[in-house]
């Protein structure tokens, strides 16, 4: 496993340090970008920033990435304002057990109500993403060898909803 660590402040300060991430990801994905990944990792640290209780220009922010055999996990934390994960990943579960939602692609969904697209973008780009129970991080993982590389990329609420976890007390449900 390789391991890389990056701490800034501020949302204005992630770009020289995007462009090492998406280094990172390109190697680990065998030369090849991934477009959909890196806009997960782009959304992470957007919202980091935006929900930071110091603000998004004083986010004190922190990117660990692990590179596995087969996979890439990147994790952002930032101390946030509260948020109940939880109710979050149950309402959307919810959603999706709605026979209207489950074959809607979410961005049809999100131009017809109030929810926003982040989440959406996240769960599109990766295998799963599990968010801390508060809210002060999230993990976005990824397959990068081995099988299942060749499936098309979805946008169905159905199908995305279940790549949303909660990490509780150290355990990933």
């Amino acid at each position: 496993m390789q391991l890389d660590q990056f701490k800034f402040i501020g949302l204005q300060n992630f770009g020289p340090i995007q462009e090492k991430i998406f280094k990172i990801i390109y190697i680990a994905f065998q030369g090849q970008t991934n477009y959909e990944y890196q806009q997960a990792v782009e959304e992470a640290v957007q919202n980091a920033a935006r929900y930071s209780v110091d603000g998004p220009y004083n986010a004190n922010i922190t990117i660990i990435i692990r590179r596995m055999a087969f996979d890439i996990a990147v994790s952002v934390y930032s101390e946030t304002n509260a948020f109940d994960a939880l109710a979050y990943r149950d309402r959307l579960q919810k959603l999706m057990l709605n026979p209207k939602y489950y074959d809607m692609d979410w961005g049809d969904y999100v131009a017809d109500s109030t929810a926003s697209s982040g989440f959406w973008y996240m769960l599109t780009g990766c295998d799963y993403i599990y968010l801390d129970a508060d809210g002060q991080s999230i993990t976005l993982v990824a397959k990068t060898e081995g099988v299942n590389l060749n499936i098309e990329p979805t946008t169905k609420i159905g199908q995305l909803v279940p790549r949303f976890l909660i990490k509780k007390e150290g355990v990933i449900q």
